[in-house]
């Protein structure tokens, strides 16, 4: 297949419009005021005004106990998990799911933590499907199950959402066998504004929760594993063990930013959240390519690309000859992803450009 060679025009001054992930968003004035002026201290002895603030606020934020700052979204799943489970012992996740798919495999190399994955729908698992992994461990030659571990949004379906009906009843199933409950919230607020439901009451149904703070909202690096006091004050330790420098270091500027990202920045992931439905629905319109609108519930958008098209890695190298960014997911797929740098006029361009690609095919 080839291409007419005459593509839209590019974009102007140059300008480049980066849909690959909302991990390179930039933090805001506000935000770098907040590192300048940060109060800095020895955070392992609670000496860290900034970092005492921002856990403290998190916490209060998610309706739980305590908030233990940490370098990454990986480290804190990574932490949590070093906390609720022993060598050997299994968990439960999606097959999708960001633990299994992104962390390499940190869980068994770390962890020494057997995955027991269960297919969802949507990033969802069955209930009954859940009760069935658990239900084998009444024979004595399987390990222990001692987590479930949830993710909201769910990255590999398209940013789907688990529902707060559906946390319960899976989260119901846990405790009815004594198992831990550990939601990877990367971007569980675009969840919240998207369901309309405050983070306390997804937060109750389960035991820990990572929130990133370096995504939708936009701090320069960070997430916080929030729970109980006993929990985080193990999570504290895992972190030493790990050499997560929030534990022993001086965090103060990285936490002043984190705090400014919670405190003004949730209004803005209702913003990508609607785009991104403007972006899929805009692009579901074109031939050749394919978009699941049920799959578009917040600001991811995945775009599966026929394969009389061209190849995936064909079509990134088009759109960023027109200034478009996209991110390589599967062979067949593209992933855009909605942030604050992104505007309504871009996501015009962007639909522009597919379809030009897709007319001069």
């Amino acid at each position: 297949m080839t291409l007419d060679p005459t593509p839209v025009a590019p974009p102007p001054s140059g300008r480049v419009i980066d849909c690959r992930s909302d991990a390179i968003t930039q933090p805001t004035e506000e935000m770098w005021d907040a590192m300048h002026s940060a109060e800095v201290g020895w955070g392992m002895q609670g000496e860290d005004a900034s970092l005492n603030a921002l856990q403290a606020y998190a916490a209060s934020m998610a309706g739980m106990d305590a908030a233990l700052y940490v370098p990454s979204g990986t480290m804190g799943n990574l932490v949590a998990m070093m906390t609720h489970t022993n060598r050997g012992d299994h968990f439960i996740a999606e097959a999708q799911s960001h633990v299994l798919w992104s962390e390499q495999w940190s869980f068994a190399y770390v962890c020494g933590a057997v995955a027991k994955p269960i297919q969802g729908s949507l990033g969802v698992m069955a209930p009954t499907d859940v009760e069935a992994a658990i239900e084998e461990r009444r024979f004595g030659h399987r390990p222990p199950i001692r987590l479930l571990c949830l993710e909201n949004t769910h990255n590999m379906a398209g940013g789907t959402i688990i529902s707060l009906a559906q946390m319960g009843t899976l989260s119901a199933v846990a405790r009815e066998h004594g198992i831990s409950v550990h939601l990877d919230g990367a971007r569980i607020l675009n969840a919240c504004v998207a369901e309309d439901v405050a983070l306390p009451r997804f937060a109750r149904e389960c035991d820990t929760l990572t929130l990133n703070l370096n995504k939708g909202l936009s701090a320069p690096e960070g997430a916080l594993v929030c729970g109980t006091e006993q929990l985080v004050d193990e999570a504290r330790i895992n972190l030493k063990r790990l050499g997560g420098w929030s534990a022993t270091g001086k965090a103060g500027p990285q936490a002043a930013a984190g705090l400014v990202a919670l405190q003004t920045m949730i209004p803005q992931l209702r913003e990508d959240n609607r785009r991104a439905g403007v972006l899929a629905r805009g692009l579901a319109e074109l031939e050749r390519i394919h978009i699941d609108l049920a799959t578009v519930q917040t600001n991811i958008v995945m775009v599966r690309l026929d394969e009389s098209f061209m190849s995936t890695q064909r079509f990134l190298n088009e759109l960023g000859l027109a200034g478009v960014r996209a991110y390589y997911y599967l062979p067949d797929t593209v992933r855009f992803v909605l942030h604050r740098h992104i505007t309504d006029d871009d996501v015009a361009r962007v639909i522009d450009v597919v379809r030009d690609l897709v007319s001069r095919a």
